[in-house]
C-alpha cells in the first residue's frame, strides 16, 4: 500500500512508525528500570531493617567478676568484625525485657526470678554475618564465661538480602554502562535535528508512562504513598527520564530496528 502514496506522505508515515517504535522500545526498558528501582529500594529498606534488628547476645556466667566484664568489653570492641559492643547489667537486662515483653517479665517476677543475667549485645559486620557459625564458635572458645545466643535464620536471611542487593546494584550499573556505550557507538549516525527532538520527546513520554504504570500496579495494594515517598524520589526519576531521553535520541539516529 505504501508504494501508492505520495513521497511526502510516505515519508511522514515512515517517520511516525519510527517514533512509535522508539516509544515502544524505550517504554519497555523504562518499565523494566522502574521495576528494578522499586525492587532495589524495597530490598535496601528490608536489608537495613534486618541489619538493625540482628544482634548476637553473649550472656555472662554468674561467676564472672565485674572487672573481668570490663576487660571482656574492651577485648570485644577491639575485634575488627564487631562494629559495636553494649554491656547490659542485670537491672538493665530486666528493664529491656520489661520494655519489649511486659507480660513475660511479669510472669518471671511472679516466679521469683527478679534477676536477669548480665549480657553483651554485639553488632557485627556483614563479613562476620556471612560466616556467623564459625565466628560465634571462636567467641565461645575465646571467652568461656560467655554464652552466645543468636538467630541463625535471621543471619541467613540478612546475608541473602545483602547479597541480592549487591547483585542488583552491580547488574543495574553494568546495564546502564552498556546502554551508554551503545549510545556512544551510534552517535556517528546522521539524523535531522527535528527528528532527534521528536525522538527525545518519545523517550520522555515513555519514562512518564512507565512511572504511571508502576503507580497503577502498586495502588491496589494500598502502597502508593510509601512508594511516592521513597521509590518516587525526584533524583532517581530525573535520572531515568534523562536515560530514556538519551535512548530516544540514539534510537532515532540508529533506525536499525
Amino acid at each position: 500500500m505504501d508504494e501508492f502514496l505520495e513521497p511526502e506522505k510516505r515519508k511522514s508515515k515512515h517517520i511516525f512508525r519510527l517514533y512509535r517504535r522508539v516509544f515502544v522500545l524505550v517504554f519497555a526498558l523504562a518499565v523494566l528500570l522502574q521495576a528494578v528501582n522499586f525492587a532495589q529500594l524495597q530490598l535496601k529498606d528490608y536489608f537495613t531493617r534486618l541489619n538493625d534488628d540482628f544482634k548476637v547476645i553473649l550472656t555472662v556466667a554468674p561467676e564472672v567478676a565485674q572487672d573481668e566484664l570490663t576487660q571482656m568489653g574492651e577485648s570485644l570492641s577491639a575485634k575488627k568484625d564487631i562494629t559495636s559492643v553494649n554491656l547490659f547489667s542485670p537491672a538493665d537486662a530486666l528493664a529491656a525485657l520489661q520494655k519489649k515483653n511486659p507480660q513475660l517479665t511479669q510472669s518471671l517476677l511472679l516466679m521469683g526470678r527478679n534477676k536477669m543475667p548480665a549480657y553483651f549485645e554485639l553488632k557485627l559486620s556483614y563479613q562476620a554475618i556471612n560466616n556467623i557459625g564459625p565466628f560465634v564458635d571462636n567467641l565461645a572458645a575465646e571467652y568461656p564465661g560467655l554464652s552466645a545466643k543468636y538467630s541463625p535464620a535471621h543471619a541467613h536471611t540478612l546475608f541473602l538480602a545483602g547479597l541480592c542487593l549487591r547483585v542488583l546494584n552491580v547488574a543495574l550499573a553494568f546495564a546502564v554502562l552498556l546502554l551508554l556505550g551503545f549510545m556512544f557507538l551510534v552517535e556517528a549516525y546522521p539524523a535531522e535535528a527535528k527528528h532527534l527532538s521528536a525522538g527525545v520527546f518519545s523517550g520522555l513520554l515513555a519514562a512518564a508512562c512507565s512511572w504511571g504504570l508502576m503507580a497503577v500496579l502498586v495502588y491496589p495494594a494500598g502502597y502508593l504513598l510509601p512508594v511516592l515517598n521513597k521509590y518516587g524520589c525526584m533524583w532517581r526519576q530525573a535520572g531515568l527520564a534523562l536515560l530514556c531521553a538519551l535512548l530516544g535520541w540514539t534510537l532515532t539516529k540508529w533506525q536499525k530496528f
